[in-house]
């Protein structure tokens, strides 16, 4: 144990990468080493396999701190200070506290933060009275509010450090937010990094620094890092610079050979380098402006990079400049022990750093230890210290390689002589022998030159010593051939300067080379070491080095070792084994601006746009996980769809990680609550309902296709999670039930007042069926039915009296579909006895007899639920005085499956009925309007409304476009009456004698309530459907649009009037042939040949016309027919020679064949889509498609591409936009197949190709002859 007359002894230890320990006495670091100079382990991290990557579980360099304290003969209880630290959140106290013994804990010290210890190594051995300290690195310490240290400026006089400025960034953004963090970024990418475990790389930053030189500037990529005038901080958008890296990789990287020598990874690097070093200088600049101070002291890794310090030195007109020797993390142990000096033991001595040989020497018995171990293999002589250095001249200037091992070795990257391989430089190919010989590394990195000081000036444009090898000099122009192995390809050299006080060998040996060959006292010099290995060490490393590479000599101390059993080889024997590298260079082309496929990958991660993406989909997925955590950082793409108050830092301890295209963790960093992970809905569900405003709210509803009720409920779930981790949430909107309730005349009475409000009722009412299980799919698997329209009035007594068992749901049934009723007692028991009360004062649930029955039909559309009149009037109690509410029948269900779901600002529903379209509209539309002529109908389709929850609607009654005036809107949907029918008395279903009159009105004055990109779509009989082409032209006007008619099959005179013909009960065969002359007589009498039924979907902005046919559907094809309007907007914008074929992946093929001739093939195309009908297609259609699914054609190169053309209508084949930028990705040209293709396809064989579209079954609409009684 030190006594109280005895030095005080600290000791700093590094926990981060490149662990270290060193040791502090009287102001000077006495010792210091790398721990991976030890366990041999490059950058020694201090991991266990088991806890890779937890920080709180890092091993402290046990043999490093025994290193330091044997040197001195001290134990662990003789220090007087124990000082450790780690970059970002500091653990090591913790850590100290748990490995060393208890009665120690009073010595663990922690310094306040990373860069206050690189400061003190940056400083304090520097020799300067005053100076400007410069700390840049990739992390510095986190700081409580979850903030980390990027770089630091102090101001240091005396014995004094004061902060000039930290600039810190948030902790989750950090590893693509500081500006060390960015150029390893680079560095990664250009694969320059030590791979440690499965998931852990150590990027070699000063690999890319040495390939920086030969890239050049491309003014077309967007600059990463931006200075501020008069401002010390720097904005970077790490999240656009994330994606102009992707958008430049999926550009130029052809992911063949090494990374460095892509063309663009070397321009990104010559990027990189400048960027650094324009925002360097400016920091410091200013700093010079505001201190006056001319001398900088720099540490931190970036302080490595000696490029940048000769910049600083010479643009800035440094008076001096010192750079640690260990200016990365390694130093930091020395840092944390001159901290605890100078403020736990209260020292002012500031010895200068002269030499960075640190570590200890090795004895005479240790060194012919090593000799005698490998006697076997070597030759030895013992020489003096003259002629070792004569000895070494002679050889060097003959072309040999020699390894030089003496004293202690240099703590730091860098060899200074030490632990050194020396050459000389004046042969032309000396570094190519030395990199690929013995380093066995990039042929590229070039070699530090090493010179006496007082000779620089004459070679180099410096003056000021540089001991350490941190600064890369401009050599003068005469020189560059004169030593072409230490000139960069930029005529720069990492020199390295030398005294006879402290490096005696060196300043020797440089002159002793001159009288060996004349020319400049200059040698090469490089690290004792071969690639991916630490720097050497012991006598044993060196020697075991030396043979296993091609080493000529090995000046180990004073003796001289060459192999015995390798004959030393002469320079241009070594030139013979030479392969000829390979050299990087930068683009050649012009580069390009790739904001649009920056966008694009934006879209593609956020927006899920991936429709024309360049890129697949686990590559998106891979790039999400890695980017898309820095996306509120970017100026490019501020929109966020998480809001734009987004941050990630939800609180003190609480962090988002996105990731929108896999799985997002919420992590609490404390680890007091658990993690959990969500999906990027369920992110943006959670984000917005804690910071989203109103109108962002609204646009998530609409983009999830929800209604109001749907979303509320997601929100509640929301707000479950923001609870979950004590945050607050936004307060949902309540409405509230009006208290006039009561019992009405009429159904549904109360709704004739516009502003009546009843949802929390129709809540309980809706949660109640919905509970029980009422919804489309249940229902028709307990009727054994397709679809709830499948429901006919001769099985309502089978399926309530025979098929339903006892139940809830069954009786339900019974209740609100089949017609049946129910004892009171019943209904309150699955319903509860106030729902019971107000559905009764509504006029819902009637008496009938003893029992109860419903009024009207509840139908399953979708989530909604739907009430309408009943579809079949059979009882007394179906007489009303009203005008029916139209059931959902297979056009209204089939309007609502069809319509594209485009968002709307504004949309109209005419014909509204029971409000289902407008209904199913409020998903995708902000506001929604509802008009129709029956009163009747107006109050059903508020009521409905309510019972989903949804406010967004207004329903008006009245005639078409009347009640709106001159509103515009961006979507309107209409399913008039459109039956041609004899007898006009039932409005909502007779359209006519031709079943147009109120079709012809909705399509004509249609654009004048259109906006400029606003659609139509209305479902309808469609009567002479040929003629349609002709009808639009004429009914729609001269404004451009996209014409589509779907339809189904053609019906006849008879086959069109019989399903309206037929009452359920009580006609006689007089009644109903009555009834059919009188509709088949209309139909010969109207012009009529056939009605079909489908679809008329009109879209501005167009200018074609297209019929096809299509299933009536009863599952969703939205989405196809928003891809059809996209197909053919992309026909008619780009040029086919830009649009490539390629088949829908929904089509199937069978083939048919002849028992008799088995040449005698049919081919049909099928699909289980309801977009599509089925096709008979010959032979030479199906060797087009086959051509079509193995190759990419392009449109404009098919001899018979109005044919082609007609199948892209028909949905069959479909057409891809190769971009601008795509022509960089692949060199296309016309194939072989597409030239056989053409020629076999000319437009004289065209008229041969047959295909044949069948026609469908349709299913009668608007059968009202039902209701009769």
């Amino acid at each position: 144990m030190a006594t109280s007359n005895e030095p005080m002894y600290h000791l700093g230890i590094n926990l981060g990468h490149d662990r270290s320990a060193a040791l502090v006495r009287n102001g000077k670091i006495e010792i210091a080493i790398q721990q991976e100079r030890l366990d041999r382990t490059k950058n020694s991290i201090g991991f266990l396999h088991q806890t890779l990557g937890d920080c709180k579980s890092i091993q402290i360099p046990h043999e490093a701190i025994q290193y330091c304290l044997r040197k001195y003969n001290i134990g662990i209880n003789d220090l007087s200070s124990i000082t450790a630290n780690m970059p970002g959140i500091d653990y090591s106290e913790d850590i100290l506290q748990r490995i060393f013994p208890r009665e120690l804990s009073d010595k663990i010290c922690t310094i306040p933060s990373h860069h206050l210890s690189h400061a003190y190594t940056a400083y304090w051995p520097s020799g300067f009275d005053e100076a400007i300290i410069l700390v840049v690195d990739a992390s510095g310490s986190t700081d409580k509010e979850g903030l980390t240290e990027s770089y630091s400026l102090y101001i240091a006089k005396g014995t004094e450090i004061q902060l000039l400025h930290s600039e810190k960034v948030k902790a989750y953004l950090a590893s693509l937010s500081t500006l060390g963090f960015i150029y390893e970024f680079i560095t990664k990418l250009a694969g320059f990094s030590t791979t440690i475990g499965k998931n852990l790389a150590i990027p070699e930053a000063g690999k890319l620094m040495g390939l920086a030189p030969y890239g050049t500037y491309c003014d077309q990529w967007r600059e990463w890092l931006h200075t501020k005038p008069e401002s010390y901080s720097i904005d970077i958008s790490a999240y656009d610079l994330f994606l102009e890296v992707e958008a430049l990789k999926k550009l130029y990287d052809d992911g063949k050979g090494k990374a460095y020598l892509r063309p663009y990874i070397v321009d990104l690097a010559y990027k990189i380098q400048s960027e650094l070093e324009k925002a360097l200088l400016h920091i410091v600049e200013l700093a010079i402006e505001q201190t006056n101070c001319k001398k900088l002291c720099c540490a931190g890794g970036v302080a490595l990079n000696s490029v940048v310090n000769y910049k600083l030195l010479t643009q800035l007109n440094l008076e001096d400049i010192f750079v640690f020797p260990a200016a990365g993390d390694a130093g930091i142990a020395a840092g944390n022990a001159l901290w605890a000096y100078h403020n736990i033991e209260r020292g002012n001595l500031r010895p200068k750093l002269e030499k960075a040989d640190l570590g200890r020497d090795y004895t005479e018995d240790e060194i012919e230890s090593a000799l005698h171990k490998f006697a076997n293999e070597i030759i030895i002589e013992k020489l003096s210290y003259q002629e070792m250095v004569s000895t070494c001249a002679a050889h060097m200037s003959k072309g040999n390689i020699i390894a030089r091992f003496e004293g202690g070795s240099e703590f730091g990257p860098r060899a200074l002589g030490h632990r050194s391989i020396i050459a000389d430089p004046t042969f032309k190919k000396m570094k190519d022998i030395v990199n690929y010989r013995v380093k066995f590394r990039e042929a590229f990195r070039p070699f530090a030159p090493v010179i006496p000081l007082e000779e620089i000036s004459t070679i180099f444009e410096q003056a000021i010593a540089c001991p350490f090898m941190l600064l890369v000099s401009n050599i003068k122009k005469e020189y560059h051939d004169q030593i072409p192995s230490v000139t960069h390809y930029d005529g720069t050299g990492r020199v390295q300067t030398v005294t006879s006080e402290q490096n005696t060998f060196f300043y020797d040996l440089c002159y002793n080379m001159v009288k060996e060959r004349e020319g400049c006292p200059v040698i090469l010099n490089t690290s004792f070491n071969i690639a991916g290995q630490p720097i050497i060490e012991t006598p044993e490393e060196a020697i075991s080095t030396f043979l296993s590479t091609d080493i000529d000599f090995l000046s180990l101390e004073d003796y001289w070792i060459r192999k015995r059993h390798s004959p030393v080889l002469s320079y241009e024997e070594h030139l013979l084994q030479l392969q000829e590298p390979d050299y990087p260079h930068g683009l050649a082309e012009k580069r390009i601006d790739v904001t649009d496929l920056m966008k694009k990958l934006d879209e593609a991660i956020f927006y899920g746009n991936t429709e024309n993406s360049f890129w697949t989909t686990n590559e998106l997925k891979k790039i999400s996980s890695q980017g898309a955590m820095y996306k509120e950082t970017s100026v490019l793409f501020a929109k966020n769809p998480l809001g734009n108050h987004f941050s990630a830092q939800l609180g003190k301890d609480l962090i988002l990680l996105l990731d929108p295209l896999g799985m997002s963790e919420i992590r609490d960093l404390t680890d007091l609550i658990p993690s959990k992970y969500y999906t990027y809905e369920e992110v943006r569900l959670i984000m917005l309902c804690y910071k989203g405003t109103e109108a962002e709210l609204e646009e998530l509803r609409l983009e999830l296709n929800l209604s109001e009720k749907a979303f509320w409920e997601k929100l509640e779930w929301a707000s479950k999670q923001l609870k979950r981790y004590n945050l607050p949430y936004k307060m949902l909107r309540k409405e509230s039930d009006s208290t006039n309730s009561k019992l009405s005349d009429s159904t549904l009475g109360q709704f004739t007042d516009e502003s009546f409000r009843l949802y929390n009722t129709l809540k309980q009412f809706n949660d109640n069926l919905t509970k029980h299980g009422y919804s489309e799919s249940n229902i028709c698997k307990l009727l054994d039915i397709e679809t709830l329209q499948s429901i006919e009035p001769t099985y309502i007594h089978y399926y309530n009296n025979h098929k339903l068992g006892q139940g809830e749901l069954e009786d339900l049934l019974r209740l609100f579909l089949l017609r049946d009723s129910l004892k009171k007692e019943r209904i309150t028991e699955i319903l509860g006895e106030c729902c019971f009360q107000n559905l009764c004062n509504l006029g819902i649930i009637i008496p009938r007899g003893n029992l109860f029955a419903s009024r009207v039909d509840i139908y399953c559309v979708n989530k909604f639920l739907i009430a309408t009149d009943h579809r079949y009037m059979i009882y007394e109690e179906d007489n009303i005085q009203e005008n029916p509410v139209m059931y959902i029948g297979m056009d209204s269900l089939g309007l609502v499956h069809t319509v594209p779901k485009y968002l709307s600002k504004n949309t109209l529903d005419l014909c509204t009925g029971s409000g289902i379209q407008a209904i199913t509209a409020s998903c995708y539309s902000k506001k929604v309007v509802g008009i129709d002529i029956n009163p009747r109908a107006i109050r059903f389709a508020r009521f409905n409304a309510q019972l989903n929850g949804i406010s967004n609607i207004k329903f008006v009654e009245g005639n078409l476009y009347v009640p709106i005036g001159n509103e515009k809107f961006d979507t309107i949907l209409a399913n008039p009456p459109f039956v041609p029918s004899p007898d006009n008395n039932l409005d909502f279903r007779d359209g006519g004698n031709n079943g147009e009159k109120l079709l012809e009105v909705i399509i004509k004055n249609a654009d004048l309530h259109l906006s400029d990109a606003g659609s139509l779509f209305i479902v309808t009989d469609l009567v002479n459907v040929h003629q349609y082409e002709e009808k639009l032209n004429q009914w729609w006007g001269e404004t451009k649009a996209d014409k589509l008619i779907l339809t189904t099959a053609d019906r006849n005179d008879v086959l069109f009037s019989i399903p309206h013909c037929h009452y359920p009960f009580e006609q006689t065969i007089e009644q109903y042939n009555a009834e059919l002359d009188m509709w088949i007589q209309n139909f010969n009498c109207s012009s009529i040949s056939s009605v079909n039924f489908g679809y008329i979907l009109i879209k501005k902005g167009g200018n074609s016309f297209y019929s096809k046919s299509i299933y009536n559907p009863t599952q969703g094809i939205n989405k196809k027919v928003a891809e059809y309007f996209e197909q053919i907007n992309m026909l008619h914008s780009v040029e086919w020679e830009n649009l490539y074929l390629f088949l829908s992946d929904e089509l199937h093929v069978k083939i048919d064949y002849s028992f008799s001739n088995n040449n005698d093939k049919k081919f049909y195309l099928y699909s289980k889509n309801q977009f599509y009908s089925e096709y008979l297609i010959d032979e030479k259609v199906y060797k087009v498609l086959e051509r079509i699914a193995e190759e990419e054609l392009v449109l404009e190169e098919l001899a018979f591409k109005d044919y082609v053309v007609d199948l892209i209508y028909k949905g069959l084949v479909k057409v891809k936009f190769k971009q601008q930028h795509q022509k960089y990705f692949d060199s296309y040209e016309c194939n072989e197949v597409a030239a056989t293709l053409s020629h076999s396809m000319s437009s004289e064989t065209c008229g041969d190709i047959h295909i044949t579209e069948f026609q469908t079954k349709t299913t009668p609409t608007c059968l009202t002859s039902y209701i009769r009684q």
